[in-house]
C-alpha cells in the first residue's frame, strides 16, 4: 500500500499544501488537479499506479488547503506555469514529471517548454493546452474578467448546513462522479464558518473569468515547444472541445501517445482502474 504524508511547501509569496505519496526513492511527479478541485482528485488513482513513484499531489494556490493570492492579485493563467517548478524546487527535485487533470494538464503544457528541460514526461488527463480566444476578443475578455472580480468581491460566501448539502453542490458540476468519490474532494475543500455552517475553502476570485487568454496560435507555440514524451488520456464523455481544435493541438506535440477510455471528465477519480496501468507504466518506465 502506497503511503502518503501531508506537507506544507513554501513557494515565493505562498504556502502550498500537498499530499506526498511514496518515498524518496521514487521517480518525482507533480500532480495538478482541475479547476476548483484539489489534491483529493488523485486519491483514487495514485494508489493504483504502483511503487517506484513519489507523487506530490498539490492543492493549487487558492484551492483546497493552500493559501490564496492576496486581495490585489488575480489568477492569470500564465502565472500557474511557475507553480509546478517552484513546488519541485521546494521538494529538492531537479527533474520531475507532471500528472495533470483538466486545468492541471493545461498548466503542464506551459510548464515543460519553460522549465529548461527539467520535465521528463507528462500525462494529460482530459486536457491539452488552455482555453484560447481570438485577438478580436481580448478587450471584451478583460472587461468581463474585471467585472466578475468586482461582483465576487461584494458577494459573501454561500454557507451550507451539512456535508450532504455541499456534496449536492459539487455534483451539479461533476455529474460523472459518485457521492463516495466527491467526498474525497470535500475533505480538502470544506471549512467551518463562524456561524457553525460550512463553506468551500477556494478563493472566490477563481470563479471570475480570466482577465486575458492566450490566442490559439500562442497555445500551439507552447505545445510545439514541448520536448518530453506526453500521454494524453481522452475519456469518451470528457470535456467537450471541438475536434478540429484537438486535432491541431495533438499534431503540435512531437512525442505524443493517446489512450481513449470509457468514462467522463473525472474518470481518474470515478473509475481509475481504467487508466491506472497505462499511466503507471508511462510515468515509471525507464
Amino acid at each position: 500500500m502506497v503511503e502518503w504524508k501531508e506537507r506544507r511547501l513554501e513557494i515565493p509569496g505562498l504556502e502550498v499544501a500537498a499530499k506526498v505519496w511514496g518515498d524518496d526513492s521514487g521517480r518525482p511527479v507533480v500532480a495538478m488537479h482541475g479547476w476548483l478541485d484539489n489534491a483529493g482528485s488523485f486519491d483514487a488513482l495514485i494508489p493504483l499506479l504502483g511503487e517506484g513513484l513519489q507523487i506530490a499531489a498539490i492543492d493549487l494556490p487558492g484551492h483546497g488547503r493552500s493559501e490564496g493570492r492576496d486581495l490585489a492579485s488575480a489568477y492569470h493563467f500564465v502565472d500557474w506555469a511557475g507553480v509546478a517548478v517552484q513546488v519541485a524546487d521546494a521538494l529538492g527535485w531537479e527533474n520531475f514529471s507532471i500528472l495533470g487533470h483538466s486545468m492541471g494538464a493545461a498548466i503542464a503544457s506551459l510548464v515543460a517548454p519553460v522549465a529548461g528541460g527539467r520535465v521528463e514526461r507528462m500525462v494529460f488527463l482530459d486536457g491539452i493546452g488552455p482555453w484560447s480566444n481570438p485577438e478580436s476578443e481580448v478587450v471584451d475578455q478583460l472587461i468581463k474578467g474585471l467585472a466578475e472580480e468586482a461582483l465576487l468581491r461584494d458577494k459573501g460566501r454561500r454557507r451550507y448546513e451539512s456535508a450532504d448539502d455541499m456534496i449536492a453542490a459539487l455534483s451539479k458540476s461533476r455529474s460523472d462522479v459518485s457521492t463516495e468519490r466527491l467526498r474525497l474532494l470535500l475533505k480538502r475543500s470544506a471549512r467551518r464558518s463562524q456561524d457553525g455552517r460550512w463553506t468551500f475553502s477556494h478563493d472566490q476570485k477563481l470563479q471570475a473569468a480570466s482577465r486575458i487568454r492566450l490566442t490559439e496560435g500562442q497555445v500551439l507555440a507552447f505545445l510545439e515547444a514541448i520536448e518530453c514524451a506526453v500521454l494524453l488520456v481522452r475519456p469518451r464523455w470528457g470535456w467537450p472541445v471541438e475536434e478540429p481544435v484537438i486535432k491541431r493541438r495533438v499534431e503540435a506535440i512531437d512525442d505524443l501517445q493517446i489512450v481513449e477510455v470509457e468514462g467522463g471528465h473525472h474518470v481518474h477519480l470515478e473509475a481509475p482502474e481504467r487508466l491506472s496501468e497505462v499511466v503507471g507504466e508511462f510515468l515509471g518506465r525507464d
